[in-house]
C-alpha cells in the first residue's frame, strides 16, 4: 500500500484534468496484471520499487518544467548568459514541430512567465535574431527534431546559434543520428548548433557499458515471447546490415544509477516484454513499429524509455506501461495501462495508428 500511494502521490499531475486522477487503486489494478505471466506478490513488489524508483527520479511534473524553462531561459544560465532578460530579445522561439503539440504546449507554459519576468512576450522576442531555441520535452529516436529542423534550418540567420532544448534526450537519437544529419546542414548555412538538457540517458546498445532504458537479458519458454522473437530474429538475418544483440548482453551494463539491483533489473524487465509481447500478439495486424519494450523502427525488442512527463507518455516506452483502453472494444479492453496515452495522430481514431 505504501509503494502504490507513492508512485500515485509522485504521477498525480500526469494529464491532469484529461483523464480520471491517479490513485493506488488503479496503480493496484495495473501492476496485478502482471500475476498472468506468473509474477506473482513478491515480484509485483519489486516492480512496484523499480517503478517509484524511476519514477522518482525521472518523472517530470508540472512544477519541474515550470523550473526548468526559468532555470534555462529567465535567470543567469549557461544558454542565455549572465544577462538573460536582456539576451532573451534576440532570441527566436521555434514554433514549427509538425506532429504533436509540446512545443507549443510549452511555448504556452513559457510565454506568462516571460510576461511576469520581462514584461514582454514570445512575439517581442528575435525579430533580429542571434540565437534560435527549438523546445521540447524529450529527444527520442530524434526523428521529430529532425524533420522539424531539416525543413526550418534554411531560414537561419547565417552566423547564429542553433539551440536545441530538452527536459532529456537519448544520447544514440542525439549522437548517431540528429547530430550526424543536422550538423553538415547547418554548418553550411553558417548555424551552430547546441544541445542542452537536464536528464541524459545512454540508450547505444552497440556500447552496452551503460544502458539506461528497459532492455530485457535472453529468456525463452514463454510462447509469447518465443514467437516474437523468432519472428524478429527472421526479419533481422534478412537485412543487408550488422545489428547490436537482441537481448542484453549478460554482466552489461557495468554502470546502472537507473535501477536498484541487477536482480530487481532482470525481474521488471522480464516482465514487461512478457506482457509486451502479449499485447503485441493481440492487434491481428500490429503496426510494423509495435514492439514489447516500446515502439521502435530497428527490429529490436522495442525502444525501452522510462523518461514520463506530466503532458504524456511516449509510445517508446514499454507497451505494457501506456497500451490499451479498458473503456474500447478489443483488443484494447485486453490490457489496462498505468499511463493512459494520449495519441500524436491526425487519424479519425486514435487507436488507429497501433492497430494497422
Amino acid at each position: 500500500q505504501v509503494l502504490l500511494q507513492s508512485i500515485a502521490t509522485i504521477v498525480a499531475d500526469y494529464r491532469q484534468g484529461e483523464i480520471p486522477p491517479i490513485d493506488s487503486n488503479h496503480v493496484d489494478r495495473w501492476v496485478k496484471q502482471f500475476d498472468q505471466f506468473g509474477f506473482g506478490d513478491q515480484e509485483q513488489i519489486v516492480i512496484l520499487e523499480e517503478m517509484e524508483k524511476i519514477l522518482k527520479s525521472y518523472y517530470f511534473s508540472l512544477l519541474k518544467a515550470r523550473s526548468f524553462i526559468a532555470c534555462n531561459f529567465l535567470i543567469p544560465n549557461h544558454i542565455l548568459g549572465a544577462n538573460p532578460t536582456v539576451t532573451i530579445k534576440n532570441v527566436k522561439f521555434l514554433d514549427i514541430q509538425t506532429k504533436g503539440s509540446s512545443q507549443k504546449d510549452l511555448l504556452n507554459l513559457f510565454e506568462p512567465m516571460l510576461h511576469k519576468v520581462c514584461k514582454f512576450g514570445l512575439n517581442d522576442c528575435g525579430r533580429s535574431p542571434d540565437a534560435y531555441v527549438y523546445l521540447d520535452d524529450c529527444l527520442y529516436s530524434g526523428n521529430k527534431v529532425l524533420h522539424d529542423i531539416e525543413g526550418w534550418i534554411s531560414n537561419a540567420s547565417e552566423g547564429t546559434d542553433l539551440h536545441l532544448v530538452f527536459f532529456a534526450l537519448h544520447t544514440s537519437g542525439r549522437d548517431d543520428y540528429v547530430k550526424k544529419r543536422i550538423n553538415p546542414k547547418a554548418t553550411r548555412q553558417g548555424v551552430t548548433v547546441k544541445f542542452w538538457q537536464l536528464h541524459e540517458f545512454h540508450n547505444s546498445r552497440w556500447k552496452p557499458s551503460q544502458f539506461d532504458c528497459f532492455w530485457s537479458r535472453s529468456t525463452s519458454g514463454d510462447q509469447l515471447v518465443d514467437q516474437y522473437v523468432q519472428a524478429v530474429s527472421k526479419r533481422r538475418q534478412n537485412l543487408q546490415r550488422s545489428l547490436p544483440p537482441l537481448f542484453r548482453p549478460d554482466n552489461m551494463p557495468t554502470q546502472d544509477s537507473i535501477f536498484s539491483s541487477s536482480a530487481a533489473r532482470e525481474i521488471i524487465e522480464l516482465a514487461f516484454l512478457k506482457a509486451g509481447a502479449y499485447i503485441v500478439s493481440l492487434p491481428k495486424s500490429p503496426n510494423t513499429s509495435m514492439r514489447p519494450l516500446g515502439y521502435e523502427y530497428f527490429e529490436s525488442l522495442g525502444f525501452g524509455a522510462i523518461f514520463v512527463t506530466y503532458r504524456n507518455i511516449a509510445n517508446n516506452c514499454p507497451l505494457a506501461l501506456w497500451w490499451g483502453d479498458t473503456n474500447k472494444e478489443y483488443p484494447l479492453n485486453h490490457w489496462y495501462p498505468l499511463f493512459p496515452r494520449k495519441v500524436n495522430t491526425t487519424s479519425t481514431s486514435d487507436w488507429e495508428a497501433f492497430l494497422i
